[in-house]
């Protein structure tokens, strides 16, 4: 009997502890239940936090919320500045809930926030006072520190609230891993994160983003963009694919710097204008162990100018550093390919280039197929500007660059081994029967010294090519004058416009061509790079068919060469800023030329002029035979500073010949 009522009471104890139990298990739902309500309302009164229903699950260590919406209002007197979060269901997982009503610690395996609709306030972003983050600061947690093992963002809205009105910023998710807050006030850290966003639509200050889809990840280091959109007033940024690889998450999220591997573009489409072409990433600076962009095209439009070209470029070691123009845009190489490159400019010209190819490890550059085009007609630039001007066509077929210094580029320096123009064809139109304007025009050293460029090249060459000359006198008998040179060659070395103590004394240029196609002319030029220093000129013409010259000697000098040979016209001169000085020495025969009559229509013969050069002026022969003396013509020409140095050399070159005449006085100007 004794036994049975041991054993009795033991069940009755036994039981009424499981009773116990079950009951101290319902009420701390209810406990915890009304601490979460309590402590929500003590964080802080910017922080508003309402829900429908709190459910807490002892058993199942858990606390779920139903339609939590939490406010942040940091300025009381605005209270329509305000971020909204609002999410249907909010669930913390795995809860220490001991720890939490014992020690203030909320320790969780999850916390789960689903079906979120996200507002944020736009002029609460562009504020740009620290009173948030300091408010922020000071909350009142209900938990001395935290420990999460993962926050889930499922599917959510994010909207952006201007001016009353919500925009759909994005739809997405996202995750956060091993979240940790050591003490209120402080930041939080974690391991890891998941970004997975789409249909963004963020129109900031100064430009607006658009992308189809956004992924990024810290425990792959890469974010993935396909269909980026950036728009900015008139201009307009799309790139197909945007993949960045190996990125250093802490130091883009600590310090505003993206370290990375690599940064791929891919399939663009770059329509940017001078007023927009600077947009600030929000990052101190950029570092890309790689950087490529494919497949994109690019138009600029400057001012009164405008380039276009597609581009596939690859570039190592890019840094990129505020305030992110070209002072502070460096990288270790370059290789890739530009084509179909236009150029339009505001003096009625236009440019294009079929490619160029570069690769700064290899040491070259080449330009194939370059072309420029007038964009008027020839008689029409001159009428459009009121005064002579050049109007020009040209197209060479290759430019090649050895050994260049492609960084430096882009530091206004072209630096180089050597340069070498490939055969090209020039045609240059001028109409004399406008006004000429009358500024003073520079010696070419001086022409130099002003490009804005540093150009230090070695050597420089022309290959063989063609120069052709056309002009409209002021005066005559209504047709142009044309002078052709073909197999122009022109070597100079080295090309240097802005000179160091160090640098040789001259320019040295060497150049070689054939006058209408007949005989030879070959030429070197000494041009000082010290200023007010002379410019040697020393060549010959050589084995010269002289009635090739009539297109332009009838047209514009009104002069008929009937018959001669130049078997040679030696010339050795100087040339400063002021004058000229030198001598020539020739040899011809058989040479007979006419006056042709003045103010007339028609190519008369002036007899009386004719007869005079024939038989007075200038002999019939004049070869090797005869002394040298007979032969030569000193220089003595005084420069006219608003003319070209071209006009310079050949006047100095005439006055010599007419000096080599004992009448050349005569000669008809």
């Amino acid at each position: 009997m004794k036994g049975r009522r041991v054993i009795k009471a033991g069940l009755v104890i036994i039981v009424g502890i499981c009773l116990a139990f079950i009951v101290a298990l319902f009420s701390a739902d209810t406990i915890i239940e009304k601490k979460i309500g309590s402590q929500f309302s003590n964080i802080s009164p910017a922080l508003q936090i309402r829900f429908s229903r709190v459910r807490s699950h002892v058993f199942s260590s858990s606390v779920t919320f139903d339609s939590l919406q939490i406010n942040f209002i940091p300025y009381a007197n605005h209270q329509e500045e305000q971020h909204v979060f609002r999410f249907k269901n909010v669930s913390l997982q795995g809860v220490r809930f001991l720890s939490f009503l014992f020690h203030k610690k909320l320790v969780a395996t999850d916390l789960v926030l689903a079906g979120g609709d996200i507002c944020i306030s736009q002029s609460l972003l562009e504020k740009r006072d620290s009173a948030q983050t300091e408010m922020i600061r000071q909350l009142s947690w209900p938990f001395r520190n935290l420990s999460l093992g993962r926050i889930q963002l499922r599917q959510s809205n994010f909207f952006l609230r201007a001016a009353h009105q919500d925009e759909l910023l994005a739809q997405g998710k996202g995750s956060l891993r091993d979240v940790a807050i050591d003490k209120p006030g402080n930041t939080p850290v974690f391991s890891g994160f998941d970004i997975d966003l789409s249909d963004v639509d963020y129109p900031s200050a100064d430009f607006r983003v658009q992308i189809l889809r956004v992924q990024l990840s810290s425990t792959s280091k890469s974010l993935a963009i396909n269909s980026l959109h950036l728009s900015k007033k008139q201009s307009q940024v799309r790139f197909g694919s945007v993949n960045i690889s190996g990125i250093e998450i802490s130091k883009l999220l600590d310090e505003r710097v993206l370290i990375c591997k690599k940064i791929k573009l891919d399939n663009g489409k770059i329509d940017v204008t001078n007023d927009d072409v600077r947009v600030h990433p929000g990052l101190k600076t950029i570092h890309a162990d790689v950087f490529e962009i494919r497949n994109s095209f690019v138009n600029y439009q400057g001012s009164g100018n405008s380039t276009s070209f597609n581009a596939n470029i690859e570039l190592s070691k890019l840094r990129l550093g505020e305030p992110f123009d070209k002072k502070d845009f460096q990288f270790g190489s370059v290789r890739g390919t530009l084509s179909d490159i236009h150029y339009s400019g505001n003096d009625y010209q236009t440019a294009r280039i079929k490619k160029v190819e570069m690769d700064s490890k290899k040491q070259y550059l080449r330009a194939v197929d370059i072309n420029i085009i007038p964009k008027i007609g020839k008689y029409e630039l001159g009428r459009k500007l009121g005064h002579q001007a050049d109007w020009i066509v040209a197209n060479i077929s290759a430019v090649e660059v050895s050994k260049p210094d492609i960084t430096g580029l882009l530091h206004d320096t072209l630096w180089a081994e050597k340069v070498l123009i490939g055969q090209s064809r020039v045609y240059v139109f001028r109409d004399r029967r406008l006004a000429r304007p009358q500024k003073v025009l520079p010696l070419p050293v001086e022409s130099l010294k002003e490009i804005p460029f540093d150009i230090r090249v070695q050597n420089f060459t022309l290959a063989s090519s063609t120069v052709e000359y056309e002009e409209f006198p002021r005066s005559g008998y209504g047709q142009t004058g044309v002078l052709i040179i073909k197999n122009a060659k022109v070597t100079l070395s080295p090309l240097i416009n802005h000179p160091r103590a160090s640098d040789l004394r001259y320019l040295t240029m060497n150049a070689a061509g054939s006058i209408m196609g007949s005989g030879t002319v070959h030429s070197t030029v000494l041009m000082p790079l010290a200023k007010n220093k002379p410019y040697y000129m020393k060549g010959a013409i050589e084995r010269l068919q002289l009635t090739k010259l009539n297109s332009s000697s009838e047209n514009l000098g009104k002069i008929r060469i009937k018959s001669g040979f130049l078997d040679f016209l030696s010339f050795d001169f100087t040339m400063t800023e002021q004058r000229s000085t030198g001598k020539i020495v020739g040899a011809y025969h058989h040479l007979v030329i006419q006056q042709l009559k003045k103010h007339t229509d028609e190519k008369n013969v002036a007899d009386f002029a004719s007869f005079m050069l024939r038989h007075l002026i200038i002999p019939l022969n004049k070869d090797a035979s005869i002394s040298e003396k007979k032969r030569t013509g000193n220089v003595d020409y005084v420069r006219d500073p608003t003319r070209f140095v071209s006009y310079y050399f050949l006047q100095s070159l005439l006055m010599g010949v007419k000096k080599s005449f004992t009448l050349g006085f005569l000669l008809p100007k």
